[in-house]
Protein backbone atom coordinates (compact mmCIF):
# COMPACT_ATOMS: atom_id res chain seq x y z
CA UNK A 1 0.00 0.00 0.00
CA UNK A 2 1.44 3.08 -0.92
CA UNK A 3 -0.20 6.90 -1.97
CA UNK A 4 2.19 7.74 -5.54
CA UNK A 5 0.99 3.70 -6.79
CA UNK A 6 -3.08 4.60 -5.73
CA UNK A 7 -2.61 7.98 -7.36
CA UNK A 8 -1.03 7.21 -10.19
CA UNK A 9 -3.79 4.59 -10.82
CA UNK A 10 -6.57 6.77 -9.99
CA UNK A 11 -5.41 9.60 -12.50
CA UNK A 12 -6.02 6.77 -15.03
CA UNK A 13 -2.39 7.09 -16.59
CA UNK A 14 -3.04 6.17 -20.15
CA UNK A 15 0.18 6.68 -23.11
CA UNK A 16 -0.96 7.38 -26.11
CA UNK A 17 1.04 7.68 -29.74
CA UNK A 18 4.14 6.07 -30.47
CA UNK A 19 6.81 8.30 -33.19
CA UNK A 20 10.25 6.51 -34.16
CA UNK A 21 11.75 9.95 -34.72
CA UNK A 22 15.03 9.11 -37.14
CA UNK A 23 16.54 12.77 -37.28
CA UNK A 24 20.14 13.41 -39.07
CA UNK A 25 22.18 16.78 -38.31
CA UNK A 26 21.31 19.60 -38.39
CA UNK A 27 18.17 19.33 -37.52
CA UNK A 28 15.42 20.90 -35.35
CA UNK A 29 11.67 20.78 -34.28
CA UNK A 30 8.99 22.48 -32.19
CA UNK A 31 6.12 20.72 -30.79
CA UNK A 32 2.57 22.20 -30.76
CA UNK A 33 0.05 23.52 -28.10
CA UNK A 34 -0.79 20.76 -25.21
CA UNK A 35 -4.10 22.67 -25.28
CA UNK A 36 -4.35 22.01 -29.12
CA UNK A 37 -2.92 17.91 -28.52
CA UNK A 38 -5.24 17.60 -26.10
CA UNK A 39 -8.72 18.47 -27.73
CA UNK A 40 -8.08 16.21 -30.61
CA UNK A 41 -5.84 13.62 -28.85
CA UNK A 42 -7.21 12.86 -25.48
CA UNK A 43 -10.29 15.45 -25.33
CA UNK A 44 -11.87 12.88 -22.48
CA UNK A 45 -8.51 13.11 -20.54
CA UNK A 46 -8.02 16.64 -20.39
CA UNK A 47 -3.73 16.37 -19.81
CA UNK A 48 -1.43 15.65 -21.88
CA UNK A 49 2.15 14.76 -20.93
CA UNK A 50 4.43 14.38 -24.09
CA UNK A 51 7.88 12.45 -23.33
CA UNK A 52 11.12 11.47 -25.42
CA UNK A 53 13.26 8.83 -25.15
CA UNK A 54 16.62 8.75 -26.94
CA UNK A 55 17.44 5.64 -28.44
CA UNK A 56 20.96 6.36 -30.62
CA UNK A 57 22.86 9.25 -30.48
CA UNK A 58 22.35 12.51 -28.87
CA UNK A 59 20.55 15.86 -29.03
CA UNK A 60 19.49 19.27 -26.93
CA UNK A 61 15.76 19.72 -25.22
CA UNK A 62 15.00 23.66 -24.57
CA UNK A 63 12.17 25.56 -22.90
CA UNK A 64 11.72 29.16 -23.74
CA UNK A 65 13.12 31.37 -20.76
CA UNK A 66 15.21 28.57 -19.88
CA UNK A 67 19.40 26.79 -21.24
CA UNK A 68 19.38 23.80 -22.97
CA UNK A 69 19.65 20.56 -21.83
CA UNK A 70 21.80 18.05 -22.81
CA UNK A 71 20.42 14.48 -23.69
CA UNK A 72 22.05 11.27 -24.41
CA UNK A 73 21.44 7.67 -25.21
CA UNK A 74 19.04 5.97 -22.65
CA UNK A 75 17.82 9.40 -21.43
CA UNK A 76 14.34 10.19 -20.84
CA UNK A 77 12.30 13.46 -20.84
CA UNK A 78 8.97 14.52 -19.62
CA UNK A 79 7.23 17.33 -19.54
CA UNK A 80 4.56 17.79 -17.29
CA UNK A 81 3.12 20.54 -17.99
CA UNK A 82 2.71 19.80 -21.41
CA UNK A 83 4.67 23.21 -22.71
CA UNK A 84 5.96 24.18 -26.09
CA UNK A 85 9.86 22.86 -26.37
CA UNK A 86 12.35 22.63 -29.17
CA UNK A 87 14.73 19.54 -29.84
CA UNK A 88 17.56 19.88 -32.12
CA UNK A 89 20.99 18.46 -33.38
CA UNK A 90 22.53 22.02 -31.97
CA UNK A 91 21.04 24.83 -30.00
CA UNK A 92 20.34 28.01 -32.47
CA UNK A 93 18.91 26.14 -35.36
CA UNK A 94 15.54 27.75 -36.50
CA UNK A 95 12.97 24.90 -35.66
CA UNK A 96 10.48 23.38 -37.78
CA UNK A 97 7.09 23.77 -36.17
CA UNK A 98 5.27 20.49 -35.79
CA UNK A 99 1.81 20.65 -36.47
CA UNK A 100 -1.28 19.20 -34.72
CA UNK A 101 -2.49 17.44 -37.56
CA UNK A 102 0.97 16.27 -38.05
CA UNK A 103 0.71 14.46 -34.80
CA UNK A 104 -2.87 13.08 -35.77
CA UNK A 105 -1.78 11.90 -38.89
CA UNK A 106 0.95 9.55 -37.20
CA UNK A 107 -0.76 8.33 -34.18
CA UNK A 108 -1.78 4.76 -33.98
CA UNK A 109 -2.58 2.80 -30.81
CA UNK A 110 -1.18 -0.24 -31.88
CA UNK A 111 2.25 0.76 -33.71
CA UNK A 112 5.02 3.36 -33.62
CA UNK A 113 5.01 5.77 -36.52
CA UNK A 114 8.55 6.59 -38.18
CA UNK A 115 9.32 9.78 -39.28
CA UNK A 116 12.50 10.92 -40.61
CA UNK A 117 13.65 14.84 -41.52
CA UNK A 118 17.32 16.51 -41.12
CA UNK A 119 20.26 17.60 -43.49
CA UNK A 120 21.73 14.05 -44.08
CA UNK A 121 24.60 13.94 -41.04
CA UNK A 122 24.67 11.79 -37.95
CA UNK A 123 21.96 10.39 -36.79
CA UNK A 124 19.90 10.73 -33.38
CA UNK A 125 16.38 8.56 -33.08
CA UNK A 126 13.69 9.38 -30.62
CA UNK A 127 10.75 7.43 -29.06
CA UNK A 128 8.12 10.23 -28.44
CA UNK A 129 4.99 10.24 -27.22
CA UNK A 130 2.17 11.48 -24.80
CA UNK A 131 0.24 10.53 -21.85
CA UNK A 132 -2.89 11.70 -20.85
CA UNK A 133 -5.05 11.46 -17.50
CA UNK A 134 -8.19 13.06 -15.85
CA UNK A 135 -6.78 16.83 -15.15
CA UNK A 136 -8.57 16.89 -11.65
CA UNK A 137 -7.70 14.05 -10.45
CA UNK A 138 -3.90 14.65 -11.65
CA UNK A 139 -3.51 17.97 -10.51
CA UNK A 140 -2.38 16.92 -7.11
CA UNK A 141 0.34 15.56 -8.46
CA UNK A 142 1.23 17.43 -11.23
CA UNK A 143 0.73 21.00 -10.23
CA UNK A 144 3.69 20.08 -7.84
CA UNK A 145 6.14 18.65 -10.61
CA UNK A 146 8.80 20.79 -12.54
CA UNK A 147 8.55 21.81 -15.55
CA UNK A 148 11.03 18.94 -17.07
CA UNK A 149 11.58 15.62 -15.52
CA UNK A 150 15.01 14.37 -16.76
CA UNK A 151 15.60 10.18 -16.20
CA UNK A 152 18.28 7.72 -17.18
CA UNK A 153 16.72 4.57 -17.74
CA UNK A 154 18.22 1.59 -15.57
CA UNK A 155 19.10 -1.70 -17.49
CA UNK A 156 15.78 -3.74 -17.84
CA UNK A 157 13.78 -1.18 -16.58
CA UNK A 158 10.58 0.25 -18.90
CA UNK A 159 12.51 2.75 -20.15
CA UNK A 160 15.52 0.63 -21.36
CA UNK A 161 12.57 -1.69 -23.19
CA UNK A 162 10.49 0.43 -24.67
CA UNK A 163 13.28 1.57 -27.12
CA UNK A 164 13.89 -2.43 -27.97
CA UNK A 165 10.00 -2.58 -28.58
CA UNK A 166 10.83 -0.33 -31.79
CA UNK A 167 12.71 -2.83 -34.11
CA UNK A 168 12.14 -3.36 -37.84
CA UNK A 169 10.50 -6.55 -37.38
CA UNK A 170 7.72 -4.97 -35.38
CA UNK A 171 6.66 -2.40 -37.75
CA UNK A 172 3.51 -4.45 -38.90
CA UNK A 173 0.82 -4.78 -36.23
CA UNK A 174 0.98 -7.85 -34.09
CA UNK A 175 -1.81 -8.89 -31.71
CA UNK A 176 -1.54 -7.11 -28.39
CA UNK A 177 1.53 -4.43 -29.61
CA UNK A 178 -0.36 -2.12 -28.47
CA UNK A 179 -0.86 -3.05 -25.06
CA UNK A 180 2.47 -3.61 -24.78
CA UNK A 181 3.81 -0.03 -25.62
CA UNK A 182 1.05 1.21 -23.71
CA UNK A 183 2.36 -0.86 -20.14
CA UNK A 184 6.12 0.08 -20.81
CA UNK A 185 5.08 3.75 -21.71
CA UNK A 186 3.47 3.69 -18.39
CA UNK A 187 5.49 2.14 -16.20
CA UNK A 188 8.69 4.41 -17.47
CA UNK A 189 6.40 7.20 -16.31
CA UNK A 190 6.18 5.55 -13.16
CA UNK A 191 10.07 5.46 -12.99
CA UNK A 192 10.80 8.72 -13.33
CA UNK A 193 8.23 10.08 -11.01
CA UNK A 194 9.57 7.70 -7.92
CA UNK A 195 13.08 8.82 -8.96
CA UNK A 196 12.23 12.47 -8.85
CA UNK A 197 10.44 12.05 -5.98
CA UNK A 198 13.20 9.79 -3.92
CA UNK A 199 16.32 12.80 -5.12
CA UNK A 200 13.56 15.38 -2.68
CA UNK A 201 15.00 16.66 -0.10
CA UNK A 202 13.39 15.15 3.29
CA UNK A 203 11.42 17.92 4.55
CA UNK A 204 9.81 18.93 0.42
CA UNK A 205 6.35 18.87 1.28
CA UNK A 206 3.38 16.67 -0.37
CA UNK A 207 5.75 15.33 -2.61
CA UNK A 208 8.80 14.69 -0.32
CA UNK A 209 6.11 13.00 2.11
CA UNK A 210 4.94 10.71 -0.11
CA UNK A 211 8.02 8.75 1.48
CA UNK A 212 6.42 9.52 4.88
CA UNK A 213 5.06 6.22 5.98
CA UNK A 214 1.71 6.90 7.73
CA UNK A 215 1.15 9.74 4.78
CA UNK A 216 1.85 7.79 2.05
CA UNK A 217 -0.54 5.05 3.51
CA UNK A 218 -3.33 7.00 4.55
CA UNK A 219 -3.09 8.74 1.07
CA UNK A 220 -3.22 5.19 -0.74
CA UNK A 221 -6.28 4.30 1.56
CA UNK A 222 -7.81 7.95 0.38
CA UNK A 223 -7.03 7.03 -3.18
CA UNK A 224 -8.23 4.03 -3.31
CA UNK A 225 -11.65 4.39 -1.31
CA UNK A 226 -12.46 7.98 -1.31
CA UNK A 227 -16.38 6.79 -0.79
CA UNK A 228 -15.62 4.89 2.21
CA UNK A 229 -17.03 5.57 5.33
CA UNK A 230 -13.93 6.82 6.72
CA UNK A 231 -13.59 8.75 10.38
CA UNK A 232 -10.19 10.04 11.51
CA UNK A 233 -10.59 7.00 14.02
CA UNK A 234 -10.81 4.55 11.42
CA UNK A 235 -8.11 6.10 8.78
CA UNK A 236 -5.24 6.22 11.95
CA UNK A 237 -6.22 2.33 12.62
CA UNK A 238 -6.17 1.27 9.28
CA UNK A 239 -2.93 3.37 8.68
CA UNK A 240 -1.35 1.47 12.47
CA UNK A 241 -0.97 4.90 14.43
CA UNK A 242 -2.72 6.98 16.27
CA UNK A 243 -4.85 9.73 15.50
CA UNK A 244 -3.00 12.47 16.91
CA UNK A 245 0.62 11.32 14.84
CA UNK A 246 -1.61 10.44 11.94
CA UNK A 247 -2.93 14.30 12.07
CA UNK A 248 0.59 15.75 12.85
CA UNK A 249 2.70 13.92 9.91
CA UNK A 250 -0.38 14.99 7.47
CA UNK A 251 -0.36 19.17 8.59
CA UNK A 252 3.36 18.80 8.36
CA UNK A 253 3.97 16.86 4.86
CA UNK A 254 0.57 17.87 3.15
CA UNK A 255 -0.40 20.90 4.99
CA UNK A 256 -3.89 19.49 5.91
CA UNK A 257 -5.88 17.23 8.31
CA UNK A 258 -6.74 13.84 6.97
CA UNK A 259 -10.34 14.50 7.09
CA UNK A 260 -10.07 17.74 5.07
CA UNK A 261 -7.91 16.14 2.56
CA UNK A 262 -9.64 13.46 1.94
CA UNK A 263 -12.42 15.72 1.53
CA UNK A 264 -10.75 17.80 -1.05
CA UNK A 265 -9.90 14.67 -3.09
CA UNK A 266 -13.58 13.50 -2.91
CA UNK A 267 -14.93 16.62 -4.49
CA UNK A 268 -12.43 16.35 -7.45
CA UNK A 269 -13.13 12.41 -7.58
CA UNK A 270 -17.18 14.06 -7.89
CA UNK A 271 -15.95 16.95 -10.13
CA UNK A 272 -14.24 14.00 -12.38
CA UNK A 273 -17.39 12.18 -12.56
CA UNK A 274 -19.40 14.88 -13.69
CA UNK A 275 -17.52 15.75 -16.39
CA UNK A 276 -16.81 12.33 -17.25
CA UNK A 277 -19.98 10.53 -16.72
CA UNK A 278 -23.80 11.36 -17.54
CA UNK A 279 -23.85 9.70 -13.59
CA UNK A 280 -26.98 11.56 -11.37
CA UNK A 281 -25.62 13.98 -9.18
CA UNK A 282 -27.28 11.43 -6.12
CA UNK A 283 -25.00 9.42 -7.28
CA UNK A 284 -22.31 10.91 -7.95
CA UNK A 285 -22.47 12.61 -4.10
CA UNK A 286 -22.80 9.11 -2.75
CA UNK A 287 -20.44 6.98 -4.42
CA UNK A 288 -17.84 10.16 -3.75
CA UNK A 289 -18.55 9.40 -0.19
CA UNK A 290 -21.12 12.52 0.49
CA UNK A 291 -23.76 11.97 3.36
CA UNK A 292 -26.63 13.74 1.25
CA UNK A 293 -27.08 15.73 -2.54
CA UNK A 294 -27.12 19.25 -0.24
CA UNK A 295 -24.06 18.77 2.02
CA UNK A 296 -22.49 17.46 -1.34
CA UNK A 297 -23.94 20.54 -3.31
CA UNK A 298 -23.05 23.17 -0.55
CA UNK A 299 -19.46 21.92 -0.25
CA UNK A 300 -18.88 21.47 -4.28
CA UNK A 301 -20.28 25.26 -4.54
CA UNK A 302 -17.46 26.19 -2.44
CA UNK A 303 -14.77 24.89 -4.05
CA UNK A 304 -15.44 25.55 -6.99
CA UNK A 305 -17.79 28.52 -6.95
CA UNK A 306 -20.91 27.08 -9.04
CA UNK A 307 -23.30 23.98 -8.05
CA UNK A 308 -22.25 20.66 -9.54
CA UNK A 309 -24.87 20.93 -12.16
CA UNK A 310 -23.49 24.38 -13.91
CA UNK A 311 -19.89 22.99 -13.60
CA UNK A 312 -21.22 19.89 -15.72
CA UNK A 313 -22.48 22.08 -18.27
CA UNK A 314 -19.59 24.63 -18.22
CA UNK A 315 -17.45 21.87 -18.63
CA UNK A 316 -18.95 19.98 -21.68
CA UNK A 317 -18.98 23.11 -23.37
CA UNK A 318 -15.22 23.96 -22.88
CA UNK A 319 -14.36 20.53 -23.86
CA UNK A 320 -16.84 20.80 -27.52
CA UNK A 321 -15.26 24.20 -27.84
CA UNK A 322 -11.99 23.28 -27.45
CA UNK A 323 -12.57 20.05 -29.96
CA UNK A 324 -14.50 22.07 -32.44
CA UNK A 325 -11.93 24.98 -32.60
CA UNK A 326 -8.83 22.60 -32.80
CA UNK A 327 -10.92 20.72 -36.07
CA UNK A 328 -11.53 24.16 -37.49
CA UNK A 329 -8.10 25.18 -36.78
CA UNK A 330 -6.33 22.21 -38.91
CA UNK A 331 -9.09 22.79 -41.58
CA UNK A 332 -8.18 26.44 -42.27
CA UNK A 333 -4.82 26.04 -42.34
CA UNK A 334 -3.55 22.37 -42.24
CA UNK A 335 0.07 22.82 -42.42
CA UNK A 336 -0.02 25.96 -40.46
CA UNK A 337 1.46 25.59 -36.13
Amino acid sequence: MDGLSELLHAIRLTATAYIDAQLSEPWAVETPPRAAIAARLASRAGRIIPYHVVTQGACFVQLKGQPPIKLGADDAILFPHGDVHVLGSHTGIRPLKITTENVLKLTRPDSIATVQYGGGGNLTRLVCGFFACDEQLSAQLIERLPRIIRHRSAAYSAGALLPASNSAERKAVEPGFGALLAKLSELAFVDAIRAYVESLPEQEGWLAGLRDRYVSNGLALIYGSPGAPWTLDSLARAVGTSRTVLTEHFVRCVGASPMHYLSQWRLRVAADLLGNTDRATKLIAESAGFGSTAAFTRAFKREFGVPPARWRQGHRNARHSATHTGRARTAAHPQGA
